[in-house]
């Protein structure tokens, strides 16, 4: 299997769960992969995970919100592979503290936009110039579905620096196109992760979301892992400006 054969690439977040899985993914399919996160235990972690299955990963530490750290990474990550051809910018929080507007807490906005949105724009505005000077390459955000839709349990802040990043994804893939560089955005449901599971405090709260999804479950961090790789390959050539929404065909179901 060789989809990312040859190719550097650079994932923001991968001490969690879904950007350890794409990570994983990443290696698994050829490319060597900068493991970037703000806890080296996790990073390192998913280092030795990557390694173990025989590829190639280095870990280094980015707060993504820190512009000096995050140029740092990307030089530590061009320095060793010799350069970029894909970007994922994964990296993202969701506390559970986010509520409606009309209880907004500023500096919790502040804290989310902070990584969600500003964490993209640092990271891609360092590591685009390597993808151009590589002839081209890929560029993936992480979005989500509730930056399409409403919710009567909302999120909003999380929402909102999602609905900016998805308008961004669009604005970059028009500039960047004629450098031969596709840049596009998944957008996820609910994954089964640790953290998400501490936002159903019952299990009646759990199966409300559930039923609404119409293929029976929630999705699985390989699940995304899956789309992203897709996206950073070749095998999306003609594909750009897209956010996938990937939601078990939650934003379809209309009850």
């Amino acid at each position: 299997m060789s989809r990312l054969a040859g190719k550097r690439a650079l994932v923001t977040g991968a001490g969690g769960a879904l950007g350890r899985a794409s990570a994983l993914a990443f290696a698994r399919e050829g490319a060597a992969v900068a493991v970037v996160d703000v806890v080296d235990e996790t990073a390192a972690e998913t280092v030795e995970l990557v390694r173990a299955a025989g590829g190639t990963a280095l870990a280094l530490h980015a707060d993504v919100g820190e512009e000096a750290q995050v140029e740092a990474a990307v030089t530590a990550a061009v320095s060793a592979f010799g350069g970029l051809d894909v970007l994922f910018n994964n990296a993202g929080i969701m506390p559970h503290q986010d509520r409606s507007f009309l209880d907004a807490d500023l500096e919790l906005w502040r804290t989310i936009s902070g990584t969600n949105l500003f964490g993209t724009l640092l990271f891609s505005k360092h590591a685009v110039p390597h993808l151009i000077a590589a002839g081209g390459g890929a560029v993936v955000n992480m979005s989500s579905f509730l930056a399409h839709l409403g919710t009567r349990f909302p999120q909003d802040a999380y929402a909102a620096s999602k609905g900016a990043l998805s308008s961004l994804t669009i604005s970059m893939a028009v500039q960047l196109g004629p450098h031969g560089i596709r840049v596009n955005a998944l957008a996820p449901g609910p994954i089964a992760t640790a953290h998400v599971e501490q936002f159903f405090p019952d299990p009646q709260a759990r199966q409300l979301r559930l039923d609404r999804v119409p293929l029976g479950r929630f999705g699985t961090p390989e699940d995304a892992a899956e789309l992203a790789l897709f996206l950073a390959s070749d095998a999306a050539s003609w594909l750009t400006g897209q956010v996938v929404v990937l939601d078990g065909g939650i934003s379809c179901n209309y009850l």
